[in-house]
């Protein structure tokens, strides 16, 4: 893994975790940022091993957005920059949403503007009970249009309508509500959370796992006929692999699968009794 200016990248087996680095400036967004956060996205998930990804941040502050410095880096900046870096923007975006495991964001404390769309590319968000959000890019006289459309899926169109044109810091219980935020926990306890996902993911087969998230990004953009045709296929390709071969005869016998791996939260013992409770569903 290359080293980074502006990140702290950890490869932990084959979960692995980067850091936003730059609390000096709250962990704003310039184009350095920007391209070593995409590209970091990009290595990581070449790496055949790798299961999930905790993105968090370095100091009291998630992500503030784009920084102002690089916002004015010529006054008044041109379309074509400005243009420039929005496509840098939206690609970093992309390679967090595409991204074929796992993302879960660790906030520990404000996420504004692209902070917030940052996080709505991710698939699991833990917050701090004392996190607060904010859409504030009207109050600088831009628009919420780059991160719009993750936003726009996360959290609907209301959410928008509503945050999206006063600027208003909220809360994590409001986040939570427009499912911006999945789980709210104090601020000791953030951590053994996200340990406590990672572990789950860890359970779980890796193959499947990554089918699952292709499948359940693609299947809101196609038509209802496409959706149940997808599903049988994607259905039958998992059936008839190895991997449902393994986890069902582990299920039979009673044992762990082969690609689980536990920590000292999971034992053999838990894991059977999750085994009992599913054959009475």
């Amino acid at each position: 893994m290359r080293r980074f200016a502006t990140l702290m990248v950890e490869s932990q087996g084959t979960m692995a975790r980067i850091t936003l680095n730059r609390p000096q400036r709250r962990n704003a967004f310039d184009s350095v940022m920007v391209a070593e956060l995409g590209q970091a996205f990009e290595t990581l998930e070449q790496e055949p091993t790798l299961r999930g990804i905790v993105l968090a941040a370095a100091g009291s502050v998630f992500c503030a957005g784009a920084d102002i410095r690089w916002m004015q880096a010529e006054s008044p900046v041109s379309e074509a920059h400005a243009r420039n870096d929005a496509q840098q923007l939206t690609c970093m975006l992309r390679a967090v949403d595409h991204c074929i495991c796992p993302v879960i964001a660790r906030v520990q404390g404000p996420a504004f503007g692209g902070g917030l769309g940052l996080l709505a590319a991710c698939d699991i968000v833990v917050a701090s009970e004392d996190a607060t959000f904010a859409l504030s890019e009207t109050t600088l006289g831009l628009i919420p249009a780059v991160i719009a459309p993750l936003l726009l899926r996360k959290a609907g169109v209301s959410f928008l309508r509503r945050y999206g044109l006063t600027g208003e810091r909220f809360d994590a219980a409001t986040a939570r509500r427009f499912l911006l935020v999945h789980d709210i926990v104090p601020p000791h306890a953030l951590d053994d959370r996200i340990a406590e996902l990672s572990d789950a993911i860890m359970r779980l087969a890796p193959r499947a796992v990554r089918d699952s998230k292709v499948l359940f990004r693609r299947m809101p953009a196609l038509t209802d006929h496409d959706c149940w045709s997808l599903g049988v296929d994607v259905n039958a390709s998992a059936r008839s692999g190895p991997e449902a071969a393994e986890g069902l005869s582990a299920f039979i016998n009673k044992r762990l699968p082969s690609w689980a791996q536990t920590s000292g939260r999971q034992t053999e013992e838990a894991s059977t009794s999750e085994h009992g409770s599913l054959r009475n569903t």
